[in-house]
């Protein structure tokens, strides 16, 4: 069962409907949070709640022991990266390691645990 430790978590407003991205990473645009689409994005952290209108606060962990989103099976230990939809993966797509999968995910889709890396080493 995907566990959480609450690091460093900062509130950022939407620009839209953000209820879909739970537990998967954001960047920003402007001041806002955005979901991330793209594995080069530059991400600030993960979502932690379900926005559901521009102006509503997103709770994003930017360090601590998160759940996140599964792209595909992971095996616990491994270092992840982001995918296309704010997931990870282990798959160096970008070469810019987010954290370390402390659970193993069996297939996409799987909430796991991810220590997240400092994003400012990236």
């Amino acid at each position: 069962m995907a566990r959480e430790i609450r690091g460093f978590a900062r509130s950022y407003e939407v620009a839209g409907d953000m209820s879909g991205n739970l537990f998967r990473f954001v960047k920003l645009s402007g001041k806002t949070a955005v979901a991330a689409t793209a594995a080069t994005d530059p991400v600030v952290g993960v979502l932690q709640n379900k926005p559901t209108a521009p102006g509503i606060a997103a709770t994003v962990m930017i360090d601590g022991l998160s759940r996140v989103v599964a792209a595909k099976a992971i095996a616990a230990g491994t270092v992840v990266y982001i995918a296309a939809d704010g997931r990870v993966t282990d798959t160096a797509a970008s070469n810019k390691a987010v954290g370390i999968a402390e659970d193993a995910a069996t297939a996409a889709g799987d909430v796991i645990s991810v220590l997240l890396k400092p994003l400012g080493a990236l």
